[in-house]
């Protein structure tokens, strides 16, 4: 089982990337392949909507989304970790989500059917209706692409950096998720 997470935040350390590392390390604990790119360290341009991708099969931006086409492509599992940012997923994730859009077409995006998509998404805010616009996107743009949408981890009520570390329950809960994805 190959799993690949896209790690949203700018924030190492912080919440995101706390709950993400810890989901990776269940999958990793039952035998799966890991592997988290932190989307903060890489350098990807917004979508141009030239359509030059469903003329070529392939997005003509060269830049560090290239590599990642074929990590989405080969991977079992997606993990998308993202804080809630104005009710939205962060800057980092949403230019790598955009430029899915070379994969949606023919050919290409039947490598993507099936395949487990799973958000990890904390807020700093109490009320869970404050991740729903995320959530929302993140679900639709996953059925979308005939993927396999999995209940996603939200952490409610967190601002401080890697403060999720603290409650066992929510830790426990994705080293749990992990591991089932794993199998």
């Amino acid at each position: 089982m190959r799993i690949l997470a896209l790690m949203g935040s700018p924030r190492i350390g912080g919440n995101t990337d706390t709950l993400v590392t810890e989901l990776l390390r269940g999958a990793q604990g039952v035998g799966a392949d890991v592997e988290k790119v932190v989307l903060n360290k890489l350098k990807i341009r917004g979508c141009q909507a030239c359509d030059s991708c469903h003329k070529t099969g392939r997005c003509r931006i060269n830049d560090d989304m290239q590599p990642l086409y074929d990590k989405l492509l080969d991977a079992d599992v997606l993990v998308l970790g993202t804080p809630v940012y104005f009710w939205g997923p962060s800057a980092q994730l949403k230019p790598a989500l955009d430029r899915w859009y070379a994969l949606d077409q023919p050919g290409i995006r039947e490598k993507l059917a099936g395949k487990r998509m799973q958000l990890v998404c904390p807020f700093g805010d109490t009320d869970p209706q404050t991740a729903l616009p995320t959530v929302e996107m993140m679900r639709t743009a996953s059925t979308y692409m005939g993927m396999e949408w999995r209940e996603p981890l939200l952490a409610g009520g967190v601002n401080e950096k890697g403060e999720v570390a603290r409650d066992i329950a929510l830790m426990q809960r994705a080293y749990d998720i992990g591991a089932g994805l794993g199998r």
